[in-house]
């Protein structure tokens, strides 16, 4: 079995779709994606589509929520949430549902999204969307810090962690950064390339393969 870990997708369905032709994904693979799945660009509604689709021919994926996502549900359960999501890419996640209400978001959308987790871990890796508070009896349960936090080497702990390793997105990260961290085999390692960003060393999509420590970078 081969293991793909895949984050801050942003509404870029094209590249998304893409990375899974670009590595042949298979129904023996599991395919980890670190939040931020909505929001920013173009395609939402195609993105969770596509989720939707590898669910529905059985695919194993590991869906983990980021704060974008978190937002819309804050949002669609209390309107005083919503000028905070619309301002950071909301708006275009209505746009890709041809709506200007999150009330008219379809509930399959909305129940998708609820089922995201916040965290997945096996024997080697920790994976959450931005950072993890290993300070602190159960880090599972700092959920502000899992969604949010920009700094996570200020919440690292050895004697936590151990011999794994986390893996997270969340903070845009320069390509050259990325693959420096996963060829030296860093203790936390961010594969957030900032898909929607228009500038040198951004603006892609970092599909990992843990087994190998293989790594591509699609637009």
């Amino acid at each position: 079995m081969r293991t793909f870990v895949i984050s801050d997708i942003h509404g870029n369905n094209v590249a998304f779709r893409k990375a899974l032709k670009h590595v042949k994904l298979k129904k023996t693979d599991r395919l980890i994606i670190l939040g931020d799945f909505i929001d920013r660009g173009e395609d939402s509604k195609g993105v969770l589509d596509t989720i939707l689709l590898l669910k529905e021919h059985n695919f194993d994926l590991v869906c983990l929520k980021g704060n974008h996502e978190q937002m819309l549900l804050d949002a669609f359960d209390n309107v005083n949430n919503l000028n905070s999501w619309i301002k950071n890419g909301g708006e275009k996640t209505l746009l890709s549902f041809l709506t200007s209400s999150i009330n008219k978001i379809p509930s399959k959308y909305i129940d998708l999204i609820k089922s995201f987790a916040y965290y997945y871990e096996n024997e080697n890796f920790v994976f959450v969307h931005a950072s993890l508070n290993m300070t602190i009896e159960n880090p599972f349960t700092d959920i502000e810090t899992i969604l949010w936090e920009r700094e996570p080497f200020k919440y690292y702990n050895e004697n936590w962690i151990k011999n794994r390793i986390l893996i997270h997105g969340h903070s845009p990260t320069a390509q050259n950064v990325i693959v420096s961290s996963i060829e030296n085999k860093n203790k936390i390692i961010c594969i957030d390339n900032g898909s929607f960003l228009k500038r040198e060393e951004y603006g892609s999509i970092c599909i990992l393969e843990l087994e190998n420590y293989k790594y591509n970078f699609i637009r």
